[in-house]
């Protein structure tokens, strides 16, 4: 996410303006449980997630999970 900001100071004479620009980080935790065909995802803020079944090369039960 990018924030600018904008400062403007008025005088009787001048106009005189001023910007900046912010960079926050969002950083985020996320838990993932599973047991046998099921799993859980808990992220700290409530990140969106898709949880997508398949299967391993080797054809062993896989379950990919994407933020």
């Amino acid at each position: 996410m990018l924030l600018a900001l904008s400062l403007c100071q008025t005088t009787a004479a001048a106009v005189s303006s001023a910007s900046f620009q912010a960079t926050f980080v969002i950083s985020e935790a996320c838990t993932i449980r599973s047991h046998r065909a099921q799993a859980q995802v808990q992220c700290q803020h409530g990140t969106p997630y898709q949880l997508l079944p398949g299967q391993s090369p080797a054809g062993a039960d896989m379950l990919t999970v994407n933020f």
